[in-house]
């Protein structure tokens, strides 16, 4: 029979290694615009009632930190970076509605504002198409207008205002993209800047301090593993003896 023992350091190990999946993603990801650092936390369950192990590690939750990324002066005029909690919506080629952070946007054959994986950016009347040989302005509320003309013989066009929306909790994708859990409302506390990135909030030597560390702890626990299997190997070699 194992030792009670294996089953905390098992779980301890499991918990680990999400971690270090965790924090590889996130330091992978250090220089995507737009970029979200991903969160989990563990906690220890104690149950002197189960029949094995007296405690165990579990994830208590996983997340995305929505604080804002350094901002990224481009001078394009199709890119804009977020500042606040809010996301863009984007439609997926299934027709699904993703939220996604990166401002990295551009026109695609049709003048349609898509992200730069080509997918069309929401507004809030439908989508967005600019016509052609025009200069679009995005404002911070995701207004978007279009100017042809020069000095005092310019004509403004309304084309429509990308949606900035929010949810109670959101699920990754991976990269910026995400999908919304519960229902979708307007984000109040959002806004945009034209012509800049937002870069990614990850601190990546934190991360590698991080990851470092928590490969430790999945070491340390295989080696409780391995002495836990020698114990029990001893100890069934004494009773058949």
């Amino acid at each position: 029979m194992a030792s009670h023992d294996i089953y905390p350091s098992l779980t301890g190990a499991m918990a680990s290694w999400r971690e270090v999946e965790v924090v590889a993603q996130n330091i992978s990801n250090a220089n995507s615009t737009g970029f979200k650092e991903h969160l989990v936390s563990f906690e220890l369950q104690d149950r002197g009632d189960l029949p094995l192990a007296s405690s165990y590690v579990q994830i208590n939750g996983e997340g995305a930190d929505l604080t804002d990324g350094p901002i990224l002066q481009t001078g394009v005029s199709t890119h804009v970076a977020l500042q606040g909690s809010g996301f863009m919506m984007a439609q997926a080629e299934d027709g699904e509605t993703l939220l996604v952070r990166s401002g990295e946007l551009r026109l695609d054959n049709q003048g349609f504002l898509v992200t730069n994986r080509g997918e069309p950016i929401v507004g809030v009347d439908g989508l967005i198409q600019v016509p052609l040989d025009e200069q679009i302005d995005i404002a911070q509320d995701g207004t978007v207008t279009s100017r042809r003309g020069t000095g005092q013989e310019v004509d403004t066009t309304y084309l429509g205002q990308i949606s900035l929306v929010t949810a109670a909790e959101v699920e990754s994708l991976g990269g910026t993209r995400y999908r919304a859990q519960g229902e979708i409302q307007p984000a109040t506390d959002t806004r945009m800047i034209q012509g800049a990135l937002e870069g990614s909030n990850v601190d990546a030597i934190g991360g590698m301090i991080q990851l470092i560390e928590a490969s430790r702890h999945f070491e340390i626990y295989q080696r409780a593993m391995r002495t836990s299997d020698e114990l029990d190997e001893r100890i069934q070699n004494t009773v058949r003896g």
